[in-house]
């Protein structure tokens, strides 16, 4: 099984309905095949407009992997994943870059500093 196939991207599908209630609609089709492409390891290039929620591909792909890992049973088991995730994100403006870690620490419920103090 991969996260782009039907059972992977239900998964996908149903930990954003579980993580991000407030996404009553979910991801969009862009954003669903971006993250699963993502989770299965393939380079991915998105050129959209802006407002469309792009950073979607950079934040919901740890969340999936932590929720994946913390609820083993309440998903598909097969699927690839990985203990530790780590996403080094390059942004144009240092105001864009903490507009976006705000956005993460107010729905990411598993984003916790570690011992230095840094998320």
């Amino acid at each position: 099984p991969c996260r782009q196939d039907l059972v992977g991207l239900e998964t996908i599908k149903a930990i954003v309905n579980k993580v991000i209630p407030a996404w009553t609609n979910g991801l969009h089709t862009f954003q669903l095949n971006l993250v699963s492409g993502i989770l299965d390891g393939k380079h991915m290039l998105c050129c959209t407009a802006t407002g469309d929620r792009k950073s979607v591909a950079f934040t919901i792909p740890c969340l999936v992997l932590f929720e994946y890992n913390n609820n083993p049973a309440a998903y598909s088991h097969g699927l690839p994943t990985q203990a530790k995730t780590i996403r080094i994100v390059i942004t144009p403006t240092k105001g864009l870059a903490n507009n976006i870690v705000c956005c993460i620490m107010q729905r990411d419920r598993y984003c916790a500093p570690d011992k230095r103090g840094s998320r």
